[in-house]
């Protein structure tokens, strides 16, 4: 049975014909938005953290080790939200890629043009499978990076605890104390 013939006869797989891929190209876009978004956030933190060891006078400050490490913690985290991004940039490529071949292959079925049908097929399917990799290889770097966010959290609470041991005359300025 032709796919133009299946697409007449059912309303439901014309909208899957349509909406599947516009789905996956809007999860790409969103996904692509939100890192791009942590990417300035963690620019920004690298920025300050080497403004503020550069500006420290006191290479022993506890502060300036702090900064240290809040600076190679964010250039990481920087490091994998590109690579995040460009595998959902890929990823948003690769589906409305499939969407054209797919388009092509239901064309070329309408003219009886069917000698390239599996081949178009084959394409539409890997070009989609690979789109789907790239968003699951992306969301998977974007979980390594918010575990070096909540690690370089934990180390700031640490320091700051450790300051607070060592200074209890002045707890009480701390917000929240």
């Amino acid at each position: 049975m032709s796919a133009m013939l299946i697409l007449a006869e059912s309303p439901f797989a014309m909208l899957s014909f349509l909406a599947g891929p516009a789905i996956l190209t809007n999860a790409s876009t969103v996904l692509a938005l939100g890192t791009a978004n942590r990417l300035a956030r963690t620019a920004d933190r690298a920025r300050g953290a080497a403004a503020a060891i550069l500006d420290s006078k006191d290479r022993g400050d506890p502060r300036v080790e702090v900064q240290q490490g809040e600076f190679r913690t964010a250039t990481r985290r920087t490091w994998l939200l590109v690579r995040a991004l460009s595998r959902f940039y890929l990823a948003a490529g690769l589906f409305a890629a499939a969407t054209c071949i797919a388009l092509l292959g239901a064309i070329l079925d309408y003219l009886r043009i069917t000698p390239l049908t599996p081949t178009i097929q084959v394409t539409s399917l890997v070009t989609v499978m690979a789109g789907v990799g790239g968003l699951v290889h992306g969301a998977l770097i974007l979980v390594r990076e918010t575990n070096l966010a909540i690690g370089a959290v934990e180390q700031q609470q640490a320091a700051v605890r450790k300051w607070c041991e060592q200074n209890p005359q002045s707890v009480g300025a701390l917000p929240g104390s």
